[in-house]
């Protein structure tokens, strides 16, 4: 929920009022402007002009019409101001801009120095620099979009609703600006060599390149830059958890969690489980009278959400007993909810309730088969057992989407997927030569070479510019770490690349680098020699594939 005090846009931008547009009211500009070429002139007080006559100085009593012109006849460099010019300089408060040049009140006015061709910009945005102002743009045009299932404009998008916020909260601003810049790099850097899976020219990389054209040309810095801007984050972030509120705590939840998504941007690895248990600390108070919310706001219900998916599928690659990361004492119902409709993975939420459930497992895998309490071995079946009586063409046709344009069809191929990947998951709580598992016991439930058949399946029908197409990656890692075949393998890598080269995060060269190592070790030591996960912890680090 965002503190009273600050408030999204309740009337048309600048542009739009006077040109008589329609506004969607975005931030921090409005997309109709973007979207015509116009500078965007913000929602706050806007400072206009007239062709003032000058007080002081060589231009005393002239307009700037009449300004002393150079010997080739052109204005002068110095002082050259064009119509458009005129309207930047020299301000005067104004709530409304006039249709025509109107006149206005004289008021003295010294005589500038230089021209300086910058449009101003709504107050909250005035004080960035020009590089800090294109990421927040680029935050809100691209790195939103990939936060959410259904990207509705105004009021749909909790991620772009936070922007109003940066301006009370400088470690949400820092964050927000390091990932961006993050992620401006990765596509700045991405060489544009078509090869046989990429297409000769990526619509991404070349809609960067025209957007941050109006900025000066690509950003060079962004690398530098997202690395200061996330040092002078984390330099913030314990004074912000030290001053924790009520009112300000679902705010400090959506910073922790930018913080795991420049994670997911930079690299995947590493520092989002130490994000994810610094929030535990705090969602472990939203259950207490002061920070209780019933019913909860919808950017609770985001930071919440997310937050689950990702502890969730952090496990797939630990599968160590955990505290539960939401109290039992709140309801995980809306929460799941929300989960599978806008998420960005889309896991329904009956499997997601399955996956939470096996924490209560013991982890069974370096254990022989003589050393496994009969009841772990039940409890894996039970769960096994449900997540393959999920229906995602049910469940797909009956749950509520976020958008009147939902593909139900390609839901139902995402569910399905997601289902064969949970299964894969709760296989391997036990070991190769479980009964449960074992091809050859007669009593197998699952194969997971078929699982991943399974889930190549219904990836396949998921092609760039899908709406659920960002929700592949989980479960195509799943399906990579159990396929055989090298035609399965370059399919998979390839699909991989073709998603890289759509969203940019880093976590997908993770995932790459990843299944070679767990490829390598079966290639080396028989596909049964042990499980991948054993190989993944051997690495050292900790990854997120999200």
């Amino acid at each position: 929920m965002l503190p009273p005090d600050i408030t999204l846009p309740t009337k048309a931008c600048h542009n739009c009022r006077k040109r008589r547009w329609k506004c969607d009211r975005s931030l921090p500009v409005c997309h109709k402007c973007m979207s015509s070429g116009s500078e965007c002139l913000g929602y706050g007080k806007l400072f206009v002009w007239n062709q003032g006559v000058a007080s002081r100085g060589k231009m005393m009593g002239k307009t700037y019409e009449e300004q002393p012109r150079s010997k080739k006849g052109s204005t002068s460099a110095k002082h050259s101001i064009t119509p458009e010019d005129q309207e930047l300089l020299f301000p005067i408060e104004s709530e409304e801009l006039p249709e025509n040049n109107l006149e206005v009140e004289e008021v003295p006015r010294q005589e500038p120095k230089a021209t300086v061709r910058t449009a101003l910009v709504d107050p909250l945005y005035q004080d960035l620099s020009p590089n800090s102002r294109y990421y927040l743009y680029h935050y809100v045009t691209q790195i939103c979009m990939d936060l959410v299932i259904y990207d509705g404009g105004p009021g749909h998008n909790p991620f772009r609703d936070l922007v109003p916020a940066t301006i009370a909260y400088p470690t949400l601003l820092h964050i927000i600006l390091a990932g961006s810049a993050h992620h401006v790099f990765n596509i700045s850097r991405d060489p544009i060599t078509p090869s046989t899976y990429q297409p000769d020219k990526r619509p991404c990389l070349v809609q960067y390149y025209q957007s941050v054209s109006r900025f000066g040309g690509p950003m060079k810095t962004s690398y530098a830059d997202a690395l200061l801007a996330k040092q002078q984050a984390l330099s913030l972030m314990a004074k912000s958890v030290a001053s924790l509120t009520p009112a300000n705590a679902d705010i400090i939840l959506a910073t922790i969690l930018m913080f795991i998504n420049y994670d997911l941007i930079e690299s995947g690895r590493d520092k989002w489980r130490v994000h994810v248990e610094g929030a535990r600390q705090i969602i472990e108070r939203l259950d207490k009278p002061a920070y209780l919310q019933n019913p909860m706001s919808k950017l609770r219900l985001t930071v919440l959400s997310d937050f689950l998916v990702f502890f969730v599928i952090g496990s797939t690659f630990t599968f160590s007993t955990a505290r539960l990361l939401i109290p039992e004492s709140i309801d995980l119902g809306p929460i799941l909810q929300y989960a599978e409709t806008n998420n960005y993975l889309s896991m329904p939420g009956p499997l997601l309730r399955i996956m939470v459930e096996s924490f209560k497992l013991e982890d069974t895998r370096e254990r022989t088969e003589d050393e496994i309490a009969v009841h772990v071995q039940d409890q894996v079946g039970v769960l096994l057992k449900a997540a393959l009586d999920f229906d995602p063409g049910s469940w797909a046709y009956s749950f509520e989407p976020a958008s009147p344009f939902e593909d139900l069809d390609h839901r139902m191929h995402i569910a399905a997927a997601h289902r064969a990947a949970v299964c894969i998951y709760l296989a391997r709580a036990l070991p190769y030569t479980n009964p449960l598992i074992d091809p050859d016991s007669g009593f197998a439930l699952v194969s997971p070479t078929g699982l991943a058949d399974e889930i190549l399946q219904h990836v396949s029908f998921f092609k760039p510019g899908d709406t659920l197409y960002k929700s592949i990656s989980w479960p195509l890692f799943l399906a990579g770490a159990e396929c055989e075949g090298l035609t399965r393998r370059k399919w998979i890598m390839d699909k991989l690349d073709e998603f890289y080269n759509l969203l940019y995060w880093g976590y997908v060269h993770t995932a790459k680098k990843t299944l070679e190592v767990i490829w390598s070790c079966k290639d080396e030591h028989g596909a049964t020699s042990g499980c991948w996960i054993t190989d993944i912890q051997e690495l050292g680090y900790e990854i997120l594939i999200a």
